[in-house]
């Protein structure tokens, strides 16, 4: 199996091509130009050095927001700049315990660097990719509300095709919510936290693909990943990968599971409607 060697991705500065969404009724929610003094500039900036995707910052709506509980106002969505037709799947990626008390500006700037919006335009995939900010750890409830919204709201996404993923407090919000919400996800990785040990509601994974990630010198990390992977195993899952990455410690191995072309490739691999 193969693994990159390196965990930084150089951007291509080239132009790109607007694209245009038909919505539903369901109003969209808009770029907010007031967020921070140099937010849009920051995005502007990205999106002209970015090849493969177009990113936009999204605001829940106030109501919506109200029963979001811990998650920000603002969130990051990448678009394919040449969208074929037909549906798209949704990568959803969770952030980590840094991204708390981190700015919009910085959360952008760092999903751009070495999270979600890195990992969109480095694998170059036909996909949505949605990169909600929590100002805490994430919850199982609230990540369904915003997930129901966003489909009410994109059309355009492939219901049967839906993947999430996560790396540190990321991987431990990806845990908790597919052991809640299993039947919503056609693959999931919850990569680099460490009680994944836990067995309790593991009977509803039998079915989803998984695959953990953690650095190789990450601590309780390490084995909290093999454990769960053992685990899953147990129950009858045969769609279980683990992947430790040598020597790399958290941050190292935060990069490594962000600019894995194979997880993502693996993961649009499955659907729902084949399971």
């Amino acid at each position: 199996m193969k693994y990159r060697n390196h965990w930084i991705v150089v951007l291509a500065i080239l132009g790109l091509t607007t694209l245009t969404f038909n919505r539903t009724s369901y109003a969209a929610p808009e770029p907010n130009p007031k967020a921070e003094p140099d937010i849009n500039e920051t995005l502007k900036s990205i999106n002209s050095s970015f090849k493969n995707t177009e990113v936009q910052i999204i605001n829940w709506p106030d109501k919506l927001h109200k029963r979001l509980g811990n998650l920000k106002k603002s969130a990051f969505i990448a678009f394919p700049t040449q969208r074929p037709s037909g549906k798209l799947p949704l990568l959803i990626t969770l952030h980590g315990g840094g991204g708390k008390e981190m700015s919009l500006q910085k959360q952008l700037v760092r999903s751009s660097q070495v999270k979600g919006l890195a990992l969109a335009e480095l694998t170059g995939k036909n996909l949505i990719l949605l990169d909600p900010n929590s100002s805490d750890n994430w919850d199982a409830d609230t990540l369904d509300r915003m997930l129901d919204y966003v489909l009410r709201t994109y059309k355009e996404i492939d219901k049967s095709r839906i993947y999430v993923m996560g790396h540190s407090m990321g991987g431990r919000g990806t845990w908790s919510w597919i052991l809640k919400s299993a039947d919503r996800f056609a693959a999931a990785a919850p990569c680099g936290f460490p009680n994944g040990s836990s067995k309790e509601g593991i009977e509803n994974l039998t079915k989803l693909p998984i695959w953990g990630m953690v650095g190789g010198d990450d601590g309780d990390n390490v084995a909290g990943i093999q454990q769960m992977t053992e685990n899953l195993r147990a129950t009858g899952n045969v769609n279980v990968r683990h992947t430790a990455f040598p020597g790399a410690k958290h941050a190292q191995g935060n990069a490594a599971v962000f600019s894995s072309i194979e997880l993502v490739d693996w993961m649009l691999s499955f659907s729902k409607s084949a399971r």
